[in-house]
């Protein structure tokens, strides 16, 4: 029969590539990408791209996810290290981002921007936020009679004062253009 698997293995996305090269500063780094996103919008799709980009890089990679509650509530969180040095250097891996210690936030749409915000994931000394500004209303916007919109404004004031850098633009206009999907831009 095959043997059993080793239950302290790590995880199967946790790998090194074959002959790492070294890192192109001289320094060993890890970087760290968030992409918190709901049902339907690829975020798990994203974060396999950037996992399998990693490696292809010679870079070490680890992807995860953290399920949120359905219906706009909660989202879910892909979280992918990439480690730049030599293999046998590499840290153990989070499974979950650290506040303040952020490198990217890939949010496919904006209001997601505000939630990883609002739990102290990105930091305006280190954090690029890349950001799709379109909407997809949550409930509590949704609920209110009247406007119960949060204003968009409002969050990209946010996105600016918690970001080192802010990329943001509409890419759900870009990806119907093109006739694909937000991911996919």
């Amino acid at each position: 029969g095959r043997p059993e698997p080793d239950p302290l293995a790590a995880p199967a996305r946790a790998v090194a590539p074959r002959g790492a090269r070294p890192p192109r500063s001289g320094v060993s780094r890890l970087y760290s990408i968030l992409i918190p996103a709901v049902g339907g919008q690829g975020g798990g799709v994203l974060a396999e791209w950037l996992v399998e980009t990693g490696l292809e890089a010679g870079l070490v990679a680890h992807g995860t996810s953290i399920p949120g509650v359905a219906q706009r509530t909660g989202s879910t969180s892909y979280y992918v290290e990439l480690f730049e040095g030599p293999a046998e250097e590499a840290p153990a891996f989070s499974l979950y981002p650290i506040p303040g210690a952020l490198d990217v936030l890939l949010a496919p749409e904006f209001m997601e921007v505000g939630r990883a915000i609002e739990a102290g994931f990105p930091s305006p000394e280190r954090t690029t936020i890349v950001a799709s500004t379109h909407r997809l209303y949550s409930i509590h916007e949704k609920v209110p009679t009247g406007r119960g919109i949060y204003p968009v404004e409002d969050l990209a004031a946010a996105a600016r004062a918690f970001s080192a850098r802010l990329l943001a633009f509409d890419a759900l206009a870009v990806a119907r253009e093109h006739s694909t999907e937000v991911n996919a831009v």
